[in-house]
């Protein structure tokens, strides 16, 4: 019985072979117009046009003229050390004044012992 339903299945299968998995539908694509690449400006491969190009440039003209030029260090120096400066005076009135409300706040609250 076995081997008839075998044969059967053997007659029934076409002459040629079928994939087990179909290929999946092709699908339709619209071709769009190619344009060319617009030309831009560039020197030895640089794009010079670009906006960080330029802004990398002057940066890197005002380190160097930092570093080369004697006039330039000795005024970057000169307001460097006034600005320490003004942030250590600065720093110490701050503490004159905490020092003063701390002293405040202890003589109210010597009168406030006093007074009870």
């Amino acid at each position: 019985m076995a081997d008839t339903i075998y044969h059967q299945q053997d007659q029934q299968q076409p002459l040629y072979q079928q994939p087990l998995y179909q290929q999946p539908a092709q699908q339709q694509y619209v071709q769009q117009p190619v344009y060319p690449a617009t030309q831009e400006s560039s020197l030895l491969g640089v794009k010079v046009s670009d906006s960080q190009f330029w802004k990398g440039a002057l940066i890197g003209a005002a380190v160097t003229l930092l570093v080369t030029n004697e006039t330039v260090q000795k005024g970057v120096v000169k307001t460097v050390s006034k600005l320490t400066a003004a942030a250590q005076s600065g720093i110490e009135e701050v503490k004159e004044k905490f020092e003063d409300a701390k002293a405040e706040a202890q003589a109210e609250a010597a009168a406030q012992k006093a007074a009870e």
